[in-house]
């Protein structure tokens, strides 16, 4: 990683929980990390615990501020609206964040002849029924969400072809770790307040792959090295698939609830949910020399244990 250290790069949304993690490791790296981030989900605790990274209070779609910010070598996107629901219920605004927002970056990125790495999204597949789902498997988005991501991608692949911009996307799955809002959280969370009864949004047939944040933040922060990747896409999961109700007895046997315990289930999930998430990761294994390490079981003892639970 000693190509990156010194390096002056900009992360939107580094606030967030990923971009959180993602700036920690760069400025670790020795690199000048700038956070752009108008923290509507973003935490200013996140900031304050990147201390070497210096903070920009902004959105994306306040062009004007995003172009004054310093010429940098990489610009990170991962600023977004990223709530499923939220975008079939707020799909101007969703697209607005996504795609307009994405644009925006783009430019600053094309005045500054800077480096972008795009992070979109496994709801660009929608359904997908080539499981496991590689990267040329194509656009089929199922919530306004993943349609934005798409728009968003096009873009990118626009500016690589027509304006020379050198631009990697990355499709993430289902990205877990420490200052995560998920699904694992959330049955933590209601196993805290009852220990009697856990509630699964939907059928719980729902299946996810499920990636470390450290194992994402390391495809990440390898391909600012890479010279390879110019306008090239890559899944980053783990490469396997498990079902939401699975994942649940999972957290219970960890708990030694399985017995104690009753799971039940909604049976309607919101409107845009994906059935099955699991990402065929042979490009981004080949080409960037990636390996997804942690693997979910371990993570949930460790975050068991840290709760005191």
């Amino acid at each position: 990683m000693e190509a990156l250290k010194d390096k002056r790069i900009l992360v939107t949304g580094g606030a967030g929980f990923i971009g959180y993690h993602l700036c920690t490791k760069l400025t670790s790296l020795g690199c000048d990390v700038t956070i752009y981030d108008n923290l509507s989900n973003g935490k200013l605790q996140n900031v304050k615990d990147v201390p070497k990274a210096k903070f920009i209070k902004g959105d994306i779609l306040n062009f004007k501020k995003l172009c004054t910010t310093e010429k940098v070598d990489i610009i990170y996107h991962l600023a977004a609206q990223v709530v499923v629901p939220y975008s079939m219920e707020n799909p101007t605004e969703d697209f607005d964040t996504n795609a307009r927002g994405t644009l925006n970056v783009l430019e600053k990125a094309r005045k500054d002849k800077s480096r972008v790495i795009f992070a979109s999204s496994a709801a660009v597949y929608g359904n997908p029924t080539q499981l496991p789902t590689s990267e040329n498997y194509g656009f089929h988005p199922f919530s306004c969400y993943g349609l934005s991501k798409v728009v968003g991608e096009e873009y990118c692949e626009m500016y690589t072809s027509q304006y020379g911009l050198n631009i990697t996307t990355f499709r993430f799955a289902n990205v877990y770790g420490s200052r995560c809002h998920g699904v694992i959280n959330d049955f933590l969370d209601k196993l805290t307040k009852n220990r009697q009864k856990l509630e699964i949004i939907g059928t719980g047939q729902q299946s996810r792959d499920f990636v470390h944040v450290s194992d994402v933040v390391e495809a990440l922060s390898s391909s600012g090295l890479s010279g390879n990747t110019y306008g090239q896409t890559y899944n980053l999961g783990f490469g396997k698939t498990t079902k939401i109700s699975d994942l649940a007895h999972m957290i219970l046997k960890i708990l030694d609830l399985t017995e104690e315990t009753k799971v039940t289930t909604t049976d309607v999930s919101w409107q845009g949910d994906i059935n099955t998430i699991w990402f065929n990761i042979t490009k981004a294994k080949k080409q960037l020399n990636w390996t997804p390490k942690v693997r979910l079981k371990d993570h949930l003892k460790e975050l068991i244990a840290e709760r005191k639970m």
